[in-house]
């Protein structure tokens, strides 16, 4: 008897051995462990199609990646400034930042952010640049006819109200208290501004062209007189999400680029502005500007402009938006995403 339970206490003994040195080996990844959840990156995105954001990820067959390592839950909000909160707030891991949304989170909200990938770029030569619209029989000719006019703008600190207190400032003075300010999401500024409720807003594509197919708006100034050529949105996310899920964002990367290069291939334009037309209830006929230079320009392999970011957080700060100038690089820029991005598209002959 005694010597039964002696080799029964030998078996229990080595099972929970057996047990501890296999979950040893799990954990060092010796062998195969079970399968983990893709990770889940929350993105923000204010506007479309120029964010692009929530259409890259609906033709898999041109993405390596999407749901075995990584998916995407893209969020639309109104401007950058407004991702910052959610970025604050671990709501969202990305998000499309204006260069003042960056400066405000690392100045005011103390985050380690960084700028990793372009998303659009304005005013460089022959390419589209946002422009403010007045009405031609509004009588306004100048900056300083706004004064005591309402103004349109969709958020407070969004390139577009960047881009607009720098002319201001350049053409003025007009100070904030001169004119009222009226938050409104882009689509609906030109709206306001046919039903008398605003007097001048930037007015973004494809709505452009239709306003001055009118006969009735005129263009006040572009971004490109307030700016010349700037990086006007970045893909930023916060250093500590970077560096934590540096193997699954390697993947996402590849992937982001890639959809965005399938996308601006002149070869898929068609069935790219039928993605985009359909996510956005707009006509096909009404986005044929889109990827041409009536657009944005993109970087192909969408590194971010590091000067363009400079240059927009140096207008932040001569216009007042922001108290002390921010040094962009080499703190709050991380390009090795995109590089390895494109150093694996250019591997596959891409």
């Amino acid at each position: 008897m005694e010597h039964a339970l002696r080799v029964t206490a030998r078996r229990c003994i080595g099972t929970i051995a057996a047990a501890v040195i296999t979950m040893i080996v799990l954990i060092s990844g010796g062998l195969p462990a079970l399968a983990q959840e893709p990770l889940k990156i929350r993105i923000g995105w204010a506007q479309m199609p120029g964010h692009m954001i929530p259409v890259l990820y609906l033709k898999p067959e041109i993405l390596k990646h999407y749901g075995k390592s990584y998916t995407v839950e893209p969020i639309l909000f109104r401007g950058s400034t407004p991702q910052l909160t959610a970025m604050a707030t671990s709501e969202i891991d990305m998000g499309a930042f204006a260069p003042l949304a960056l400066a405000l989170a690392v100045q005011k909200a103390n985050l380690d952010v960084k700028a990793v990938a372009d998303i659009i770029q304005d005013g460089l030569p022959g390419y589209h640049s946002d422009s403010f619209f007045v009405r031609k029989d509004s009588g306004i000719k100048s900056v300083l006819d706004l004064k005591g006019k309402r103004i349109g703008m969709n958020a407070i600190g969004s390139a577009a109200d960047t881009a607009m207190k720098t002319m201001f400032k350049k053409q003025g003075p007009l100070e904030q208290r001169d004119y009222t300010l009226i938050e409104a999401s882009f689509p609906n500024i030109p709206i306001m501004m046919e039903e008398g409720k605003i007097d001048m807003g930037p007015v973004l594509q494809p709505f452009h062209e239709q306003l001055l197919a009118t006969g009735r708006y005129e263009v006040l100034f572009d971004a490109r007189a307030a700016l010349g050529p700037v990086q006007f949105v970045f893909l930023a996310a916060r250093t500590d999400f970077l560096e934590k899920n540096r193997k699954v964002l390697y993947d996402f990367f590849e992937d982001h680029v890639r959809a965005m290069r399938w996308f601006a291939d002149p070869k898929n334009h068609d069935e790219a502005v039928k993605i985009i037309a359909n996510f956005t209830k707009q006509k096909p006929e009404d986005l044929q500007y889109l990827f041409t230079k009536n657009d944005y320009f993109r970087d192909p392999f969408l590194f971010p402009s590091v000067t363009g970011i400079q240059s927009m957080a140096d207008a932040c700060f001569d216009t007042g938006l922001i108290s002390d100038k921010l040094q962009v690089a080499p703190k709050y820029v991380d390009l090795s995403f995109v590089e390895e991005a494109k150093r694996r598209i250019e591997a596959d002959g891409h």
